[in-house]
């Protein structure tokens, strides 16, 4: 799946909360784990994180979420169907503090982009 693919979804999304914390592997999984019902009613919907940018690298621009001020790490944490094309559930989070090493290195060997199974 490509990131633009995504990008395009969160732009049609409309209005997502921004959540300014330390972006944390331990606080993405659990808020998957909190959304288990979506994934659980369809085996075909995918969880994914997003990122904008982490530290100095920029991987994607997503539109209309993160407003003017740059900060270090951008992330859209979300539950995509591809049959739709909906985006079915998503957050933004936001944080000048830098993310722990995990989500750093899975998300540049992803190239920004980071699937759940």
């Amino acid at each position: 799946m490509e990131p633009v693919t995504f990008v395009l979804a969160i732009a049609f999304f409309g209005t997502i909360a921004l959540a300014i914390l330390i972006i944390t592997a331990k606080r993405i999984r659990e808020w998957f784990r909190s959304r288990g019902r979506i994934k659980e009613s369809n085996a075909k919907v995918i969880a994914f994180t997003l990122a904008e940018r982490i530290e100095a690298n920029q991987y994607v621009e997503v539109k209309g979420i993160f407003g003017e001020s740059p900060r270090s790490t951008q992330i859209v944490q979300g539950f995509y169907d591809p049959d739709s094309g909906l985006l079915l559930d998503a957050r933004a989070m936001a944080s000048s503090e830098r993310p722990e090493r995990e989500v750093i290195d899975t998300h540049a060997a992803g190239r920004g982009l980071v699937i759940y199974t």
